[in-house]
């Protein structure tokens, strides 16, 4: 870009560059910042009708897999039951009528509620000796040790007590080098006739593995190893039937034949559920695998945080957001237009930017600032779970928050600082534009990359009566205002920078007593108007001093032709 400044004599307003001469080429920054904001309000106005699209409204999101080392999901615990107890295949106490796998599954304890937690434990150990009861009637059982009536079956379990639980189990005979691991899962069965309603409820899924002197709640197996269904419903433990653990363990929304139990052949699929994120902003609903994997190595007793889950599933998400500025980012994309316009028709060979100078004025680019900001709990909800959830398309979902606020953030930083120092006009152009682009390089970021994988999954309250596992993210509270803190920074930083600079540079030395645009603004040196009028003057071809176009944006003027000015609004 090449400027052309004018001279303005006594009594001319401004003639042009055919009166006063051709200037010296000098290179211009204006023009191109104003087109760097125009491409951050069209990445508002994509990402804001992307948006718009996927919210409060169900959405495919594909398959999804949950896995021990990437993509992973931590079960939130609100009070750890670790316990153990010990029993025999044949005599085992009398199981409550009341009681069924279902109570391991739906016991809800408060947060690290001990108390809740002990007053359960006789409960839960009766009812793991009933499955072992079971196992004596299991036809061709992997593990027929557990079927003797001479041995003692030992078992230690563990449960999260958050209200859709995860309850799992290890039985053990001393000396053997095997044992059995079970878990309680909800599943839908009937008779492979189809002629029977279906019924639905908790099971236990039980296969043979190597005993674990150290184990706390692992049950993964091969995907060939026998795995069998044993049903606990109001004091009676039936078993239902066998089938390779690769039938309802990384087999998502297949339909799993049992075989062996008392009542034939039975077919088994899984129960949707839904999962609800952030008090109700996020709810995905998922036809999981039947069974899933655990692994506890890691986990923490104090934090809780390490009981990893492995599964598959096909996830449909519904984000529920009420701040999605659709109409606010039509009006910033068109006043950007506007501007764009007139800096490039008007103004192209300026060192002044349009844009900052006209938003300083008004009051759209707060309000649209305000507005996302408002809303940045929701955008980082969607975020953290679309990431820690990844799929084919879930990635341009998940970064269309960050872009959103990022760019909206790289337009008000210049209009900040302009805001600042008016109604002095911010010339540092080069500085607005720094501080735009590292603004937005920050604030996506810190959005995209950095706050969606410091959240833990936390037990949290329902907010639908449906869900069946209630979660926030734990970052969030913590995190939702952080990248507006860290923007404001850069602009207190871009600000003192420019009162430095202003303060460190030289005063412009050319001769300006005559120049009309003086008179226009009825001041004596252009540091009244301009934090760095030297920017602004510069001599033409002949010697004499001319000025900026964009110093007469100051008071919304524009030079239109090369004896009139007219005002931009």
């Amino acid at each position: 870009m090449f400027s052309r400044l004018y001279q303005v004599a006594p009594n001319i307003m401004s003639p042009t560059a055919q009166h006063t001469g051709k200037t010296k080429a000098v290179f211009r920054l204006g023009p191109i910042l104003s087109l760097l904001y125009l491409a951050f309000a069209a990445v508002v106005a994509v990402t804001t009708y992307t948006l718009n699209n996927i919210a409060n409204t169900p959405v495919y999101m594909g398959f999804v897999q949950e896995g021990f080392i990437t993509n992973q999901y931590h079960v939130p615990v609100n009070v750890l039951l670790e316990g153990s107890g010990n029993t025999s295949a044949v005599v085992s106490p009398q199981l409550t009528p009341t009681l069924s796998l279902s109570t391991l599954l739906y016991k809800a304890c408060g947060q690290r509620n001990d108390t809740c937690a002990n007053a359960f434990l006789d409960t839960t150990n009766a009812i793991w000796a009933a499955v072992a009861k079971a196992f004596r009637v299991i036809p061709a059982f992997d593990a027929p040790v557990f079927q003797d009536p001479t041995q003692m079956i030992r078992f230690s379990h563990i449960n999260n007590l958050s209200g859709w639980n995860k309850a799992v189990v290890q039985f053990h005979i001393d000396g053997h080098p095997t044992a059995v691991t079970c878990m309680v899962r909800r599943a839908s069965f009937a008779a492979a006739s189809g002629q029977e309603k279906p019924t639905v409820d908790s099971v236990a899924f039980c296969s043979q593995r190597a005993y674990d002197p150290k184990w706390r709640c692992e049950n993964e197996v091969a995907l060939a190893v026998n795995t069998y269904a044993i049903q606990v419903n109001k004091g009676v433990a039936k078993y239902i039937g066998m089938c390779p653990r690769g039938e309802v363990y990384f087999n998502p929304d297949h339909i799993a034949m049992l075989t062996g139990g008392a009542t034939g052949s039975m077919a088994l699929k899984t129960v949707p559920s839904i999962n609800e994120y952030e008090r109700g902003v996020i709810q995905a609903g998922a036809m999981w695998d039947v069974l899933v994997a655990t692994e506890c190595s890691g986990l923490d007793a104090q934090t809780y945080h390490g009981w990893l889950m492995q599964c598959e599933g096909h996830v449909t998400m519904t984000w529920q957001s009420d701040a999605l500025m659709l109409s606010n980012a039509a009006v910033l994309l068109c006043v950007i237009v506007y501007l764009v316009t007139l800096q490039l028709v008007f103004l192209r060979h300026s060192s002044v930017c349009t844009v900052p100078v006209y938003m300083s004025k008004n009051v759209v680019g707060a309000v649209v600032l305000f507005v996302a900001f408002y809303g940045n709990k929701n955008l980082q909800a969607l975020s953290t779970y679309l990431l820690q959830n990844p799929t084919y398309q879930a990635t341009w979902y998940a970064l269309c928050g960050p872009a959103q606020v990022a760019s909206i953030v790289g337009i008000m930083t210049g209009t900040a600082v302009q805001l600042w120092f008016n109604p002095r006009l911010v010339t540092q152009t080069w500085l607005l534009m720094g501080a735009s682009i590292i603004n937005w390089i920050l604030v996506f970021a810190l959005e995209a990359f950095v706050f969606p994988f410091q959240s833990k999954n936390v037990p949290g309250p329902c907010a639908l009566a449906t869900t069946s596992n209630c979660v926030v993210f734990s970052a969030i509270p913590r995190n939702y205002y952080v990248s507006a803190v860290v923007a404001g920074g850069v602009v207190a930083l871009s600000i003192v920078i420019v009162y430095v600079h202003s303060w460190w540079t030289p005063r412009c030395k050319l001769a300006l007593e005559d120049n009309s645009v003086l008179r226009y603004f009825n001041i004596t040196s252009l540091h009244a108007i301009a934090t760095a009028p030297q920017s602004c003057v510069r001599c033409d071809l002949t010697g004499r001093a001319v000025v900026d176009d964009g110093l007469l944006l100051i008071k919304n003027m524009l030079h239109a032709t090369p004896q009139a000015l007219t005002r931009m609004n």
